[in-house]
């Protein structure tokens, strides 16, 4: 993603573990440089690529992955209206060689209308509408 007036590269997220046969991919590999964190720009990207999956790949699940002890992101997740599944122990290693346990989220196409009204009352709220 970049910042529309200066060009900007503020961070990055997409679609992962994509699997047809029923449906399913995942959001993540997201990062946003310090200055953009905690804004709106992660709930404009989110809802554009969940209404990508859900309204023209016609998913019937999207899904989230973090790490058991991101709590920012796991934050960021739920805040999307994402709902905890569960956690996957012992599931990968992490940089510094560590093993960690996975928490999973996902939205059900389903949920998707209401989750969608949110997102966009939040970003209507605060004067941001994703293009």
């Amino acid at each position: 993603m970049r910042e529309l007036t200066s060009g900007t590269i503020v961070g990055t997220t997409r679609y992962y573990d994509i699997v047809p046969v029923i449906d399913r991919v995942e959001i993540g590999f997201t990062w946003y440089g310090k200055r953009w964190q905690r804004g709106l720009i992660n709930t404009g990207c989110k809802l554009l690529l969940l209404g990508h999956a859900f309204d023209s790949l016609g998913c019937e699940v999207v899904g989230f992955r973090t790490d058991i002890l991101n709590l920012v992101s796991q934050r960021a997740i739920e805040a999307l209206g994402a709902r905890k599944d569960g956690v996957i122990r012992h599931h990968q290693l992490r940089r510094d060689g560590t093993v960690r346990d996975t928490v999973i989220y996902s939205i059900l196409a389903s949920e998707w209308p209401d989750v969608k009204r949110q997102l966009e009352l939040r970003l209507a709220r605060h004067g941001s509408a994703p293009s």
